[in-house]
């Protein structure tokens, strides 16, 4: 740096985080790992030149200093991409070993150690919350870093204190238009902020490992709710369906832990139904038919939300014993403007139907949607059109009272 500040030169940081790196250690163990990081630190030496610097922070993270301009960061970023994308072979198997990278620049981005790595690693994060690849500094990601440490903070305080509430919005069965059930949906109303929308927090839930203590909220607040609803007469008929997060499905105890909560509030898990991500079902296929065999076989309703987005295998979608697919908002919002949106919907519909699986619309918002709907023989829907989400005491008075008489 002192060089470089001499010469009226500038310096740039690259620093990078390996991606997953976590699974080879906890699949194949931390003497596996290791000789993957070997491996990785040879093919970052081999495809840096002589005047660029690599270094090993801790862990999967490493660093490389280069004394030049943000075009040669690029140009060494893009060198590491087609170096690592070579398959490494470690006791037997070929692992694909892909890298975070964020890039700051000195004197711009940071006139000392500690501003260039930490703005570095913000970068990372960025890189790595997109998906991997590499982004350059920016003011706003540390702006945007430093809001969502806030919200995580005030969430976490939320979830001890009573802060958060579950919304209910009615699912509706379209050729009778009655309703069949509810999805349980997270509002937060912060004390100094107002309304904190679910867009805001529910990514920093997942990024800063609350989602899961997120989720097992909503079930208990749900299960709770229903079991008001039965002892005073006014049950939702059907089921009520509440979401889980992909890293709930990675935990050990999943099953047992929603069935502790289930039995903890007196509740059927019959009256229950999980809503899993398409995304986190696949991440582990064979897992994931043993744990939705294991809910269903306790009773819960289970059903795929966003279907559509991922990358379901129909051959695994087959074993899985799910009741229901939930057509994505994505594709429902323009259907009858955009004739691949209509048939992708069209598809799922009939895909739904041979697979004798119930297949639900979310996002539904005219009349002109459900007449598209019920021509292509969906059952079932959500969205504006029918109501918005609402506090279980404006449900029970616009939905449940009429149920019930």
């Amino acid at each position: 740096m002192a060089a470089a500040e001499r010469r009226g030169q500038q310096l740039s940081l690259l620093f990078l985080d390996l991606d997953r790196f976590k699974e080879i250690n906890d699949t194949l163990g931390h003497d596996a790992g290791d000789r993957v990081l070997v491996e990785v630190a040879r093919l970052l030496k081999r495809s840096l030149r002589a005047e660029e610097t690599l270094a090993r922070l801790s862990g999967d993270e490493f660093v490389i200093i280069a004394a030049d301009s943000a075009d040669t960061a690029t140009r060494i970023a893009e060198r590491i991409r087609r170096t690592l994308a070579s398959p490494i072979p470690i006791n037997g198997q070929s692992f694909i070993v892909s890298a975070s990278i964020g890039i700051a620049i000195f004197p711009e981005d940071g006139r000392s150690t500690e501003d260039l790595l930490k703005h570095a690693d913000i970068a990372m994060y960025r890189a790595k919350g997109n998906g991997g690849g590499f982004r350059f500094y920016r003011a706003k990601m540390g702006e945007d870093l430093t809001r969502q440490l806030a919200i995580a903070k005030r969430l976490e305080g939320a979830l001890g204190n009573g802060g958060l509430q579950l919304h209910y919005q009615p699912q509706i069965h379209l050729p009778s238009g009655r309703l069949v059930g509810a999805e349980a949906l997270a509002r937060w109303q912060d004390a100094e902020w107002g309304l904190v929308a679910p867009a805001d927090f529910i990514p920093v839930a997942e990024e800063r490992g609350l989602i899961g203590s997120l989720g097992e909220w909503a079930l208990h607040e749900a299960c709770r709710q229903v079991r008001y609803w039965h002892e005073h007469d006014c049950p939702v008929p059907g089921k009520v369906a509440v979401n889980v997060a992909a890293r709930q499905f990675d935990d050990d105890d999943f099953v047992e832990r929603m069935l502790s909560i289930a039995r903890e509030n007196h509740v059927a898990a019959h009256h229950i139904e999980l809503e899993l991500t398409e995304s986190g079902m696949m991440r582990d296929p064979e897992r994931a038919v043993d744990i939705t065999r294991a809910l269903a076989d306790a009773g819960f309703g289970l059903s795929i939300d966003d279907f559509g987005t991922g990358y379901s295998s129909l051959s695994y979608l087959k074993r899985f014993p799910v009741n229901k697919l939930k057509i994505d908002i994505s594709f429902v919002r323009d259907m009858l403007t955009d004739r691949n949106d209509y048939a992708i919907v069209s598809t799922i519909i009939a895909m739904g139907r041979s697979m004798e699986l119930e297949t639900l619309a979310e996002g539904v918002e005219d009349a002109d949607q459900v007449d598209a709907l019920l021509t292509l023989g969906c059952q079932l829907a959500q969205g504006y059109h029918f109501g918005r989400p609402l506090a279980a005491s404006d449900f029970e008075r616009k939905w449940l009272s009429r149920s019930t008489r």
